[in-house]
């Protein structure tokens, strides 16, 4: 199953992604073990260039999507009129890419997050988007503060993305 994560605010919000740091080369410079890429080549002319990521770090980030109809149901979780999916490594902080997509959703929220307005996000596995939520789940995070909860005060948005993941059937409502 997939753990969907979708978002929510009072404006429209840019879609696409966000976050990756790809380097570009021929494909026919690109190697890689176990797989044979004559075809390619061939149909290609070897001269296209490809998205290559270095690292697993330079491969995370977010993708935005408009709210495809299937996921309507979710717009119940929501008090804000514009929802999207967000696709990313957003349900795990143990490795620098996931530490990297979560700064990159926070980076995104907070770039579009009006002063004195909040964005929602509510995550849920796959077809369980009319499920009822878990509000022992719910938390406030407030990026000008990194107050997050009413326990925890975090030094900075470094320190947010070693500590914060989403869950299913979290909501979560972060404000400046």
């Amino acid at each position: 199953m997939t753990l969907h994560h979708f978002i929510g605010s009072n404006i429209e919000l840019p879609i696409g992604s966000f976050g990756r740091n790809p380097t570009y080369k021929p494909l026919s410079e690109v190697e890689l073990k176990g797989v044979n890429l004559d075809k390619h080549l061939k149909k290609n002319n070897g001269s296209n260039l490809i998205k290559v990521y270095e690292t697993e770090e330079d491969a995370s980030g977010i993708d935005v999507f408009d709210l495809d109809t299937g996921y309507e149901p979710i717009r119940n979780k929501f008090t804000k009129p514009f929802v999207y999916e967000v696709q990313g490594y957003l349900h795990a902080n143990n490795t620098s890419g996931q530490r990297k997509s979560i700064k990159t959703l926070f980076n995104y929220i907070d770039e579009h997050l009006i002063e004195e307005d909040f964005i929602e996000i509510y995550s849920c596995w796959d077809g369980h988007e009319e499920k009822e939520k878990e509000e022992s789940k719910d938390v406030v995070i407030n990026l000008s503060t990194f107050q997050f909860g009413k326990h925890l005060k975090l030094k900075d948005i470094n320190h947010l993305c070693e500590t914060f993941f989403l869950e299913d059937k979290q909501y979560v409502l972060i404000k400046k």
